[in-house]
């Protein structure tokens, strides 16, 4: 009898219907998650207006979300490395829904601010614990490529935001916007009657005949060959601490991903939140036409993805990242000095290609970095470490442009942020590619 390890025998696979399941359901929570988060920003200006807010307010408003993702990313990722990956994602879309479409019914900028708070809790531990079942069941060849292209469903997501402020916004107002974030309710219930657990999950916790019944369903076993599967239970202290990230093992990649983390979330949600504001009141641009201009730069991140996705299996995850971290930062550098329209235009479509190829490498590289037990939980942490950037990235913008009015300083200093996250994954980063993830 020729036995085979669970995790050779995942590594190894051929692509089947049951992978592209797990893809396509992962990808709707993932573009609907991406939709939430953007709302807020394609309707910045008309709810500002009514509720009478300067931008430095606004700041504090936008930043609420990043909040709760700081927190989600942490307490999401811990909870899926103990109770699973399938519970506590479903659970995530929930937190992430209906608290945001509630917003459209508040009175206030605390009670919104109060709302998002929870719904960016589920919108990071969405992402982190997602992009970790999808590294644990694609096979090696391919991991990384698939969870760059996951994240592509972020660029749909938020174009989705752009659209429905497109169409709702300059008639309704920003109240009917709001409540459209209810709708991936529905894309709960999809995920949690179509995704499995991870077999790498059940094995670590002993699980095997759950492990084996699922590995049957999706024919990577046929029954005869079930008792083929060597598992293995998890090690005695192989459970996730805090300090272990910080081990002499994995202290170098843990502070490597904390730093990129950090520097990414910030350049993002600083730059792509307060841009339809800045073309509206900086360039003078009319609301119609400040979502057509960012519905084109937004548009700009889906070949920024897939390229992403196209060469991180040839170049490798390091020196991918950084190079196209690098050309967001010269994006950002030439978008401050950028004089007519048509400028802003091409570097802030340059900013979106390069930040947001970037993104998706990111998640594909952070669940490589750590061993099972402790996947979810260290890739939840670097999550939180970034959302903290991204809590200071709107601060900062709304208090340089009540301050100065301008973008030139905000810009130059995100295009500082991007070069130190490349330094820093060239210096400390290690190459993944090709590697299983054990």
């Amino acid at each position: 009898m020729a036995w085979m390890k669970l995790r050779d025998l995942l590594d190894e696979s051929p692509v089947r219907r049951f992978h592209y399941i797990i893809l396509a359901a992962c990808f709707l929570g993932w573009m609907f998650d991406a939709m939430n988060s953007g709302l807020i920003s394609f309707v910045l200006r008309p709810l500002t207006r009514e509720l009478a807010l300067p931008p430095d307010r606004a700041g504090l408003l936008l930043s609420a979300w990043l909040v709760g993702m700081f927190v989600g990313g942490f307490v999401i990722g811990m909870a899926a490395d103990h109770l699973g990956r399938k519970p506590v994602i479903t659970s995530a879309i929930l937190l992430y829904s209906v608290p945001a479409g509630l917003t459209g019914l508040a009175g206030s900028w605390q009670v919104i601010a109060l709302l998002r708070f929870f719904a960016g809790i589920g919108a990071s531990g969405f992402m982190a614990v997602t992009s970790t079942l999808v590294s644990e069941y694609f096979p090696k060849r391919i991991r990384g490529r698939t969870v760059a292209f996951l994240e592509s469903a972020w660029a749909f997501g938020w174009l989705l935001a752009a659209y429905l402020g497109l169409i709702l916004a300059p008639s309704s107002g920003w109240r009917p916007v709001m409540l459209t974030g209810l709708i991936p309710v529905a894309a709960a219930l999809l995920f949690y009657l179509l995704v499995p657990e991870s077999v790498r999950f059940l094995e670590k916790k002993g699980r095997t005949e759950e492990a084996l019944s699922t590995l049957r369903r999706a024919a990577f076993l046929t029954p005869e060959k079930a008792g083929e599967v060597e598992f293995e239970a998890e090690k005695k202290g192989g459970r996730f601490t805090l300090a272990g990230l910080w081990s002499p093992k994995y202290w170098r990649r843990t502070l490597m991903i904390w730093v990129h983390w950090f520097c990414i979330v910030l350049t993002y949600w600083g730059i792509f939140l307060w841009a339809p504001y800045i073309l509206e009141v900086e360039r003078g641009l009319s609301l119609v036409r400040t979502l057509q201009y960012s519905l084109l730069i937004t548009a700009m991140q889906i070949p920024g993805y897939w390229s992403g996705a196209l060469l991180i299996e040839r170049v490798g995850r390091k020196r991918l990242l950084a190079l196209y971290m690098a050309l967001a930062g010269v994006g950002s550098l030439m978008f401050a000095h950028a004089t007519t329209e048509l400028e802003v235009l091409v570097w802030g479509s340059v900013i979106s290609f390069f930040n947001l190829g970037a993104w998706g490498i990111t998640y594909a590289y952070t669940p490589e970095l750590y061993p099972t037990e402790m996947r979810a939980s260290g890739a939840g942490w670097a999550n939180s470490i970034g959302r903290v950037g991204g809590i200071l990235g709107p601060i900062i913008a709304g208090l340089l442009l009540s301050t100065i009015g301008s973008r030139s300083p905000i810009f130059i200093i995100f295009a500082l942020v991007h070069l130190v996250s490349t330094a820093v994954v060239l210096a400390l980063g290690v190459e993944t590619m090709g590697r299983s993830l054990e």
